[in-house]
């Protein structure tokens, strides 16, 4: 059972680790290249 619970976690992080990075990567297309401005933009 951990083995699979480990896996999920993974599997998780990695998950969530791509959607940051399309994010981060649609960001920086529509132009916004600063790190200060793409933080802005997150908070609400």
């Amino acid at each position: 059972m951990s083995d699979s619970v480990k896996k999920n976690k993974i599997t998780w992080v990695s998950l969530l680790n791509a959607i940051i990075q399309a994010a981060i990567a649609a960001l920086t297309a529509l132009g916004v290249t600063s790190c200060s401005t793409v933080i802005e933009c997150m908070l609400p």
